[in-house]
């Protein structure tokens, strides 16, 4: 099955890269995908917490 690169970001180090990946892993499906879509109106939505 090919592999599709979505998204991607430049890092300066090493460090600031996991950090950011140990972030994403994280996520919900959905906050992903508004990523994936450049969609930072939903992406901040997604990220309030539910109460």
């Amino acid at each position: 099955m090919p592999v599709k690169l979505l998204w991607g970001e430049h890092f300066q180090n090493i460090i600031d890269a996991v950090a950011v990946e140990r972030q994403l892993k994280g996520w919900s499906r959905a906050k992903k995908e508004a990523l994936i879509r450049g969609d930072y109106g939903s992406l901040q939505e997604l990220a309030k917490r539910r109460t």
